[in-house]
């Protein structure tokens, strides 16, 4: 049986099953990932779809992204079963909301889609007034059958105590039904919004499980990432997360694990508020890696303690230092 077929949980909103393990295409986009990873963008998607994944997260800013999801969703007469979620540029502001459906007729035809399962405000406005619009016109695109979901991508790259405040806002609003967050090992604060969100009903969809790649413990100290990647606003904080980094290698390593990698991942699914967490991969070698994941045992309840002791408050300090 393939290794994600049957690991599913529900967008109790919408009523649908995705699988725990969902394929994040920012990095097949080709836009400020870096030139250290082959990109072939549609051999990854479909190593995902063979391994029964059904849940491909996207965007309209991830450059060509949706194009690629497209071609090979269309090559594989792919229709029913997979969903996929996209996100406007728009709405952040009253005089960008027009641009919301421009957005999605955009993503649609890149796509070849006639509706989205989930469509995110990828820069959720914060002012009430423009929350109320924003959502109105996600609304008015639902009532027309384009989309099947709204969601709010809770804004990064830090995560600070607005960040969690602005996911409670969303929530309380009655009107989302899925929230997008940052949340780690090393970034944990926002598992207070995590848990509030499914104490009422919003599935939350995690992101940066693996901390754009600091989690698989290849960097050392003295590295730097080049003005052309995006990650590069992490430079100045490269040695603290490489030294946590390996302190999770000497002291928190599951027996059956083969990297740190796969902990964060597996870490990022304990949350009970948690449907799914979405995982990059720009190659098909890089998406059987994240595969193996889900053949893992979770870690014992020992682990998960000792992780959230040591790394509660250290989510100032994986933070970008703008």
């Amino acid at each position: 049986m393939p290794l994600l077929t049957g690991k599913t949980r529900l967008i109790k909103r919408m009523n649908i099953a995705v699988t725990e393990l969902g394929f994040g295409a920012w990095g097949i986009g080709g836009l400020k990932v870096g030139a250290d990873t082959p990109i072939r963008g549609e051999e990854a998607l479909g190593a995902y779809l063979d391994a029964g994944g059904n849940f491909i997260d996207t965007a309209a800013a991830y450059g060509e992204s949706e194009a690629i999801i497209g071609k090979t969703l269309a090559d594989r007469g792919v229709k029913d079963g997979v969903y996929v979620a996209t996100k406007t540029k728009n709405g952040e502001f009253a005089d960008t909301l027009p641009g919301i459906r421009r957005d999605l007729e955009r993503s649609l035809a890149k796509l070849r889609r006639d509706y989205v399962d989930i469509f995110y405000l990828h820069m959720p406005p914060e002012d009430d007034t423009v929350i109320d619009a924003a959502l109105g016109e996600c609304e008015k695109l639902r009532a027309e059958g384009k989309i099947h979901g709204v969601g709010a991508s809770i804004k990064g790259p830090a995560v600070t105590s607005e960040t969690v405040d602005l996911c409670k806002k969303y929530v309380d609003t009655g009107r989302v039904d899925v929230i997008q967050l940052v949340y780690s090992i090393l970034r944990q604060k926002n598992l207070a919004a995590i848990e509030y969100a499914h104490g009422r009903g919003v599935a939350i969809v995690a992101r940066t499980a693996m901390e754009s790649g600091f989690l698989t413990g290849k960097f050392r100290d003295g590295f730097r990432f080049p003005d052309d990647d995006h990650r590069q606003r992490w430079n100045d904080a490269v040695d603290g997360i490489v030294s946590a980094v390996e302190r999770i290698k000497a002291k928190f390593m599951p027996p059956a694990y083969g990297s740190v990698g796969q902990l964060a991942v597996k870490f990022a699914l304990i949350p009970e508020g948690v449907t799914s967490v979405i995982v990059g991969a720009k190659n098909a070698t890089q998406q059987r890696a994240n595969e193996e994941i889900a053949a893992l045992p979770d870690p014992d309840a020992e682990i998960v303690q000792s992780l959230v002791a040591t790394f509660k408050g250290f989510t100032g300090q994986c933070n970008p230092h703008e």
